[in-house]
């Protein structure tokens, strides 16, 4: 056995495998599946549900609608309408796991956020596992000469057809290319590039290629962007009222304004991740929420769903009700628009009278 598949061993990260994918697990047939399920509920209710946990529950929506909509219209029909739904709630999950990146450190102060905290450490330690096991496969592969340390000498032949006069010139730039050039690319690509992909694909995606782009998903990403752009400064006083609780708070024992400080950095991990939850079902089944002065201005960018297109997705009541530049202040800053943004009740209502109106009229006619 070669020292890093002794390192793999003795890390223990065979065992780690089998605890997370279960394959260890022999089942029992004695399983009584009722108490799972009131178990399983039971401790979602009490200390929250994992990240892996949505992510499956999202999968299992999308091929329930999937059927559904396989019989309602075609399997290619229903295929396209899932697969734009999941695409957008794709987006939010990407966002889901930059929060819990983000948030991390607030997980303590929050008893619904347990089972995730305890997630993201055995996904740290499981990371850090793999990421040692591979820095030292790569490294003893270096030091055998098995494979190049430099990532850009297959450029040496374009730089072996520049002129021997000018060798000054060009051999510099080749050690430069050959030594230096990965990393900086990749420092550039971590600090700019990655930071800012959401952006660059509302941009070419979303704006440039809009007439390509469904509906769906150019209201969900316009939404995410203004959603980042909201969020930085909420991440940043966090860290700074966190900072001020280690540093001031603690070292003065002043611990009623710890535990209120806890509390409330708490409260705001679980607000923000459950919202980013709530918008990722709703994604997945091709729907749209409401936020005051937020949905306004994305709407500004995108435009009012086209309500002809079965591939726009579900209900926006609100675009009904009033436009932005003849605000009415009452319905723009209503919060509930009815289950997944279909209207209210007396909405309805209204809708069903209009209906029967206009069905009297032609009748007389």
């Amino acid at each position: 056995m070669s020292t890093v598949d002794e390192r793999i061993a003795e890390s223990g990260i065979l065992e780690l495998y089998e605890q997370w994918f279960g394959s260890n697990i022999t089942p029992d047939p004695a399983i009584n599946y009722r108490e799972l399920i009131i178990n399983k509920f039971n401790q979602i209710t009490s200390v929250g549900f994992t990240i892996d946990e949505f992510q499956k529950a999202m999968v299992i929506l999308c091929l329930i609608r999937f059927v559904i909509y396989s019989i309602r219209y075609n399997p290619i029909t229903s295929f396209k309408i899932c697969a734009i739904g999941a695409f957008s709630c794709f987006l939010w999950i990407l966002t889901l796991n930059d929060l819990v990146r983000y948030y991390y450190d607030f997980f303590g102060y929050c008893r619904y956020l347990t089972r995730m905290k305890d997630e993201e450490y055995e996904y740290r330690r499981f990371a850090l596992i793999f990421a040692e096991a591979r820095y030292a496969r790569v490294n003893w592969k270096e030091w055998t000469g098995e494979i190049s340390p430099y990532h850009f000498e297959w450029t040496r032949p374009l730089f072996n057809l520049v002129p021997e006069r000018f060798h000054h010139i060009s051999e510099p730039i080749y050690e430069y290319v050959k030594t230096d050039l990965f990393k900086v690319v990749k420092k550039f690509y971590k600090s700019q590039i990655r930071r800012q992909a959401l952006f660059l694909f509302y941009v070419f995606v979303v704006r440039v290629g809009k007439k390509y782009c469904p509906y769906h998903v150019r209201w969900h990403t316009a939404f995410l962007v203004l959603h980042g752009i909201l969020a930085g400064p909420v991440y940043q006083s966090c860290h700074r009222a966190r900072a001020f609780m280690i540093r001031t708070l603690i070292p003065q024992g002043r611990w009623d304004d710890v535990i209120n400080v806890r509390y409330y950095l708490g409260a705001i991990a679980f607000v923000h991740i459950s919202f980013v939850c709530y918008a990722a079902l709703h994604a997945v089944f091709s729907q749209y929420f409401y936020i005051p002065f937020i949905v306004q201005n994305v709407e500004l960018h995108v435009g009012d769903r086209p309500k002809k297109s079965i591939y726009s997705g579900g209900y926006t009541s609100w675009q009904d009700a009033f436009t932005f530049y003849d605000l009415d202040f009452k319905e723009s800053m209503r919060l509930w628009w009815g289950f997944l943004g279909r209207g209210t009740r007396k909405q309805r209502e209204q809708r069903k009278k209009k209906k029967r109106r206009k069905g009297k009229g032609k009748d007389k006619d």
